[in-house]
């Protein structure tokens, strides 16, 4: 049985990745990587072309000379790579140049330096829930409050600190607040905490779920360094709750991400189709609350990420959405009110930073601008906000325009013989896609194409603010269904033979396998003596 609740992912990952090299398409082995025939390759091919020179006359004087810029900028290159599959990925980042650089915003609208205008619905990675003009105010209104004091006088505490306290704890339903500068911060703080209170070292998380950027929390993809001190377990597993019983002592905390995040658009090859938004969502209701009750038991802190989640699902954000109460729970994003900001609420047990049996043992967990006035002013604001009668109102109507708006659109694509239907939590929505495709991950062209600033994720989590009103509803699913035409025009959905999809992939993965070292050797040694 426990056994059975291990997710092998991040091992093999990264047991795969130290076998597999470098595999990259040609531009003639694109066209073809799902088996099409020629005359679908060539349709593709002028289709490639077009879309190059869409994207290219949107690139001005301006994006060009910031691009130039960017090459400076890891960061970026980082993006780029992750957003296509590695083998299409030298064909597109010579073909299809992206130029957006953003220099303002109007509404839910993105404006480049050269005057472009797409419709955002990234978030800013969760970051915008309510809007970028609602958080320009809570800027301006946080700095307001304490420019007397001045926004980087550290050290001593600014009194707006209280009133973002008692709103920290309503919404929490927890003890005690800790203040950070990032959503990463925040979980290494979090993990620590737990794993100095209660005197145990292993954390436990789920597949597929994304707790920042620290290796502590990486146990496969992201992370060179061997982690043995996580185990990661199956979401939504029956075996899971089994072997948490069975290895209760060894475990400090439980790690939960609450948002059912889709995947990206490089992984969605599955045919299956989702289930009901509303069943889902009471399935992993009845989980968690499962998880709660063996937590409980078992007397193993449950911690609630919410970096992206919390005030997203709802004003409470998962806490009031499933009805679950954690131990623990980590703000981050859109807490901050347009600064960057990390937070942790959690019981006064686990909160400790001392042992007052034994006074050396301390776990030191501070920063510098933890609590700045520059954060807390913007934060009050939004707390404020968040917690008042017109948000809850907002975040109801949001719900059911989104819930009217994905039924539509699956109605209309379903109508039109698109194999791609939208899903959603809450404001949360991603594509998926019906059949199997290599070339899925090609549709975020088309929509940014059509006017659509996406997240370097592509459609795997796209996102809709608060402000976002009947027009912009009826824009993204307008982009949706022509770009869905497009893609079926230009032939990147031939019909291919699943079997055939999963035979080029096997064959081209093992064609990317490491040669093992002595028949390099003795490649180059023939070469050299030639």
């Amino acid at each position: 049985m426990t056994l059975r609740a291990i997710s092998p992912a991040p091992f093999m990952v990264r047991l795969v990745s130290s076998f597999v090299t470098s595999r990259k398409l040609s531009e003639a082995e694109f066209y073809a990587a799902d088996g099409a025939p020629p005359a679908v390759q060539a349709q593709r091919r002028e289709a490639l072309d077009r879309l190059s020179q869409s994207f290219d006359s949107k690139v001005g004087p301006r994006a060009a000379e910031c691009n130039e810029h960017l090459k400076g900028l890891s960061d970026i290159r980082f993006q780029d790579t992750n957003r296509v599959p590695p083998p299409f990925q030298p064909v597109v980042r010579e073909r299809l140049r992206l130029g957006f650089i953003v220099e303002r915003s109007e509404g839910p609208y993105l404006i480049d330096v050269d005057g472009n205008r797409s419709l955002d619905v990234s978030g800013s990675y969760g970051v915008n829930v309510v809007g970028y003009d609602f958080y320009k105010r809570t800027l301006q209104q946080g700095l307001a409050s304490v420019q007397e004091l001045g926004p980087n006088v550290l050290g001593p505490l600014h009194p707006i600190i209280f009133p973002v306290l008692a709103r920290l704890r309503e919404v929490s339903g927890l003890d005690e607040c800790s203040f950070h500068m990032s959503g990463t911060e925040a979980i290494m703080c979090a993990v620590r905490l737990c794993r100095f209170n209660t005197r145990r070292r292993l954390i436990v998380q789920f597949a597929g779920k994304y707790h920042g950027w620290w290796d502590g929390v990486q146990p496969g993809p992201g992370n060179e360094r061997m982690v043995h001190d996580t185990l990661t377990l199956k979401d939504v597993s029956p075996a899971s709750l089994a072997l948490l019983r069975a290895r209760a002592g060894e475990i400090a905390a439980v790690l939960v991400d609450p948002g059912l995040p889709p995947s990206s658009d490089a992984v969605l090859l599955d045919a299956k189709t989702r289930t009901a938004v509303e069943g889902r969502r009471e399935a992993y209701r009845v989980w968690l609350t499962s998880l709660r009750q063996v937590c409980t038991a078992c007397e193993v802190p449950l911690v609630f990420d919410e970096v992206y989640t919390g005030f997203r699902l709802a004003p409470r954000g998962a806490i009031e959405f499933y009805g679950v109460q954690p131990d623990m729970v980590v703000y981050g994003k859109t807490l901050g009110g347009g600064v960057a900001c990390g937070v942790v609420c959690g019981k006064k047990s686990l909160m400790a930073r001392f042992d007052p049996e034994h006074p050396l043992r301390v776990s030191y967990v501070i920063g510098t601008f933890a609590a700045s006035p520059l954060t807390l002013g913007p934060m009050r604001a939004f707390l404020d906000w968040v917690t008042s009668a017109e948000a809850a109102t907002k975040y109801q109507a949001a719900a059911s325009v989104t819930t009217e708006w994905v039924v539509e659109t699956n109605r209309q694509l379903a109508e039109q013989g698109f194999p791609v239907r939208v899903d959603h939590l809450a404001t949360i929505w991603t594509c998926v896609f019906t059949k199997p495709g290599r070339f899925h991950w090609l549709f975020q062209y088309y929509l940014r194409d059509e006017g659509l600033a996406l997240s370097w994720v592509g459609t795997g989590r796209c996102l809709f603010s608060l402000d976002f009103a009947t027009p912009e509803y009826a824009k993204v699913q307008v982009a949706l269904i022509n770009a869905a035409q497009r893609m079926a025009d230009d032939g990147w959905w031939w019909d291919a033979s699943p079997k055939r999809i999963q035979w080029l992939i096997v064959k081209e993965m093992a064609g990317a396998m490491l040669t093992p070292s002595f028949l390099r050797s003795s490649a180059a040694s023939v070469a050299k003596a030639k």
